[in-house]
């Protein structure tokens, strides 16, 4: 209940909780973030919605990126090697090797 309270609280004022985002190495975890050369490895970003993020050059290697929304992320150079990538879902997203994901890319870029 109080929780509840909490939220609508926060609603009304416009202030998002802190656990809405998630800031490692200096970058805000949000939709349309821009952190190029971010170290993210082994980091838990599961079900994340970073839709639109700016992750050129970027350390993903070995996170878990399952179930997360890249759809539109520019991901040109990240280093992905043992990335949880099940269920992810890099729609029209640059791939690490510049490819354009197909819309239907979910897990991998097709």
């Amino acid at each position: 209940m109080i929780r509840t309270a909490v939220l609508f609280v926060c609603l009304l004022v416009g202030v998002v909780p802190a656990i809405a985002q998630q800031v490692v190495d200096n970058c805000t975890l949000q939709p349309y973030t821009r952190c190029p050369g971010v170290n993210l490895s082994g980091h838990d970003l599961s079900g994340m919605n970073l839709q639109g993020a700016y992750f050129k050059g970027a350390d993903l290697r070995n996170a878990n990126l399952s179930g997360a929304n890249f759809i539109d992320a520019y991901l040109y150079d990240a280093q992905m090697d043992g990335a949880n990538l099940s269920g992810a879902n890099f729609s029209k997203a640059i791939w690490p090797d510049g490819r354009t994901c197909r819309f239907d890319s979910i897990g991998t870029c097709k």
